[in-house]
């Protein structure tokens, strides 16, 4: 059973950027081959991590708000990995990864959070 929650432009705020634990948010899409091929390395991620982060996704190219929330994000590839702190994003990993490296690198930034969040701008965003 997976335990990544499928979020809108509507819930990100509430889903994301309030949210007291990490958050690692992947902006993906239906029809992208490595999205596709990426889809069990993320599921089996949330469940390696499980309690230890909240995992959800995005569908880019659902509507023009989906579109609209990635490019604030600066989001150019798919899939593109946000790793959120409170309210702020203290990473981010671009593109297909093999479940080690992605492990390890998502693993790192995790340890960090609290430098990192420190230098990082707060999530503004406001959907109408």
């Amino acid at each position: 059973m997976s335990n990544i929650t499928e979020i809108s432009a509507d819930s990100f705020h509430s889903e994301v950027v309030d949210a007291d634990e990490p958050v690692i948010v992947e902006f993906y899409s239906e029809s992208c081959p490595h999205c596709m091929n990426f889809k069990p390395i993320y599921e089996e991620l949330s469940q390696t991590l499980k309690g230890q982060a909240k995992f959800v996704k995005l569908n880019v190219p659902l509507n023009e708000d989906h579109e609209s929330l990635a490019h604030l994000q600066g989001v150019r590839a798919l899939p593109t990995l946000e790793v959120f702190y409170t309210g702020r994003v203290i990473g981010n990993i671009v593109g297909y990864h093999d479940f080690d490296s992605l492990s390890e690198t998502v693993k790192d930034i995790l340890s960090k959070k609290e430098e990192n969040v420190g230098p990082s701008t707060p999530f503004k965003y406001s959907h109408s």
